[in-house]
């Protein structure tokens, strides 16, 4: 029963809309004035009562067909090259990197010296080590993306640092 005045009030109140009056008349300046309220030397304005329909979308061309190619980053040290020896008594090494292709907003590049990182991880793929000790290191440069994924990284380059000793004098 209950359900039967709740229909009876939907349309009810459908048919209350659809059966609105409009009326409509000129003021003193000569512009068209519209309300639901009649005035005197008002008139009547008749309503259509078509509805607006829209045909469907075609929803498939919002989905894409072809998956965005994935980019295949290389990193490479281009200096010190491998199996280069150094000499710099103060134990400087600057480190230069190249990743192709240009790696794009939000990358970044971290340096890693025998194994261990050489500090955070930065927008530029150029380094300056200091106090490196004497003898043989290994660098390798990584690259991760926006997301800290690791989307290339170079091959091990091998450089060998010579430094002054107090004991060769």
């Amino acid at each position: 029963m209950r359900l039967y005045w709740v229909i009876l009030c939907l349309v009810y109140s459908a048919s209350a809309v659809s059966d609105q009056k409009v009326y409509r008349w000129k003021d003193e300046n000569g512009n068209w004035v519209y309300s639901d309220v009649p005035k005197k030397g008002s008139e009547k304005v008749k309503l259509s009562t078509n509805m607006l329909t829209m045909p469907a979308t075609d929803t498939s061309i919002l989905t894409p067909t072809q998956s965005t190619p994935t980019v295949s980053y290389q990193a490479k040290i281009t200096a010190p090259s491998d199996q280069q020896t150094l000499r710099e008594n103060s134990g400087s090494v600057y480190v230069n990197g190249l990743v192709t292709p240009r790696f794009a907003n939000g990358f970044q590049v971290q340096l890693f010296l025998d194994g261990k990182a050489t500090g955070p991880k930065q927008t530029t793929a150029s380094f300056a080590l200091r106090d490196v000790p004497r003898g043989e290191h290994k660098l390798q440069m990584k690259v991760f993306n926006d997301k800290g994924k690791l989307v290339a990284q170079s091959a091990v380059t091998t450089f060998f640092l010579h430094r002054a000793s107090v004991l060769n004098r």
